[in-house]
């Protein structure tokens, strides 16, 4: 073996001799593209993968590529197979997860058929250039058509009518078709958010629904910084980028979550706007929760009834895609008392509002900017 790189983290790698010329061509041309930059990302994550000195061979299947390795007697990584597609980008197919640009055409906002594999860094509002991490919606072009809305909201600040007005106006959209927790989602974004802190621009991120998800695996990867050292000059920091959670859902994405992950990474979180009649946002799903504990005492209800209750509701709640009519949703204990005794409804916003709450959480509500 030969070629190996003191990374000053916890191991050296090693690229076999016949293998340099490609990994070396990929170190050099990562920049200009962020599949790349996740295949640099992975192998320097080698470095710092706990586990065994078993010197036995392993297989890192990546998009585009397979890289074959082993942990030696010393702690090193050494890898025998670098096998990478040189044309590496996402599938041409019309709703594939990846980077689009989103422009202004007339009046309206149309996503690209085509993916890009870097962001228009040069591409600037008022000296930024904006990008969103899309949630759940119907197709690319949906996403990008309504994500405007919640840019304009969340950086009304620093946005004025100018910025959004004529046309040749663009912004990135990196549009998730679903799998929101994959590996190579997290993959990507990771990388988009590397390569701007590489050119040291500015970014500001709008962030929406189950891409909150996404983008926290992002920053957690950030924060560990195994490879940053090793891509990015010192001294180009995530400072430089800001971001914005609006009506974020699952797991890690309550408001003082989403501060915690930000501050570890060292990006500007510049707000949180929670749409609190979605039951898939935890801070609006335990206002429910303290709400339904007050009613529910109030009225005589407790104890094991109310504990067992709860778990019936957020059990609904987790096949949300098969609760599709108000029976669905409140023929259960908890939420027939909290949501459909005639007493409660004239009490408890919740309950005031079932129409809402479901439009929120099961229907197209969450889509749109929380006023």
């Amino acid at each position: 073996m030969e070629q190996g790189e003191n990374l000053n983290i916890n191991r050296s790698v090693y690229v076999f001799k016949q293998h340099y010329p490609i990994w070396d061509l990929l170190k050099r041309e990562h920049i200009g593209n962020y599949y790349k930059t996740s295949l640099v990302r992975a192998v320097y994550s080698l470095a710092v993968t706990p586990g065994g000195r078993d010197n036995s061979v392993r297989a890192l299947n990546l998009d585009g590529a397979q890289i074959n390795y082993q942990i030696d007697g010393d702690g090193d990584v050494l890898i025998y197979g670098l096998n990478i597609d040189s044309t590496i980008s996402a599938p041409e197919t019309d709703q594939a997860t990846g980077l689009y640009k989103v422009k202004k055409d007339r009046r309206e906002w149309k996503t690209d058929r085509h993916q890009q594999t870097s962001m228009d860094h040069s591409h600037n509002w008022n000296n930024a250039h904006y990008a969103a991490v899309s949630g759940k919606f119907d197709s690319k072009e949906e996403a990008g058509r309504l994500l405007i809305t919640h840019i304009a909201n969340a950086y009304n600040g620093a946005l004025n009518s100018h910025d959004l007005s004529g046309n040749k106006k663009h912004y990135s959209l990196f549009w998730q078709n679903g799998q929101y927790q994959a590996k190579h989602n997290t993959r990507a974004l990771t990388a988009l958010i590397q390569q701007a802190q590489a050119n040291n621009a500015r970014i500001h991120w709008l962030v929406h629904g189950e891409g909150a998800g996404t983008f926290v695996q992002a920053l957690q990867s950030l924060a560990k910084r195994p490879a940053i050292s090793a891509l990015v000059a010192e001294g180009n920091e995530l400072s430089h980028q800001s971001v914005f959670f609006s009506n974020p859902r699952g797991g890690n994405t309550r408001e003082e979550d989403l501060k915690k992950y930000c501050e570890a990474a060292g990006i500007h979180l510049v707000g949180v706007r929670t749409n609190m009649f979605d039951l898939r946002n935890p801070d609006a799903l335990q206002n429910v929760r303290t709400e339904a504990i007050l009613l529910l005492g109030k009225y005589g209800v407790g104890g094991g009834a109310t504990a067992a209750g709860w778990d019936d509701f957020q059990q609904a709640l987790g096949h949300w895609e098969a609760a599709r009519t108000t029976l669905a949703i409140i023929g259960f204990s908890l939420a027939g008392y909290v949501l459909g005794k005639d007493a409660l409804s004239k009490n408890g916003g919740y309950a005031r509002n079932l129409p809402k709450a479901i439009s929120n959480t099961v229907g197209n509500g969450n889509k749109y900017w929380a006023a």
